[in-house]
């Protein structure tokens, strides 16, 4: 489950403005500022910013060395 103001600290995490965020989400900037005054966000568009979040620490880690890439995991995994 996500709110809309998990989906707004998502997107404030990625430097994003809601028109990139919609665009990247594929959905209009409406339906996006709607989702982001949501209770429960749909599944669709949380799968999609797990995705595009992957995407990203994907391209990270491939210029990264191995120990950055070893304290990202560490940081992640003590957030769990």
């Amino acid at each position: 489950m996500m709110t809309g103001y998990e989906l707004k600290l998502w997107r404030r995490g990625c430097g994003w403005c809601q028109e990139i965020a919609s665009e990247q989400l594929g959905v209009t900037r409406k339906t996006y500022a709607r989702y982001e005054k949501l209770d429960d966000v749909p599944m669709a568009i949380i799968l999609a910013t797990q995705a595009l979040s992957l995407k990203k620490m994907l391209t990270e880690f491939q210029v990264s060395t191995r120990e950055k890439i070893i304290k990202r995991i560490e940081v992640l995994i003590s957030q769990t």
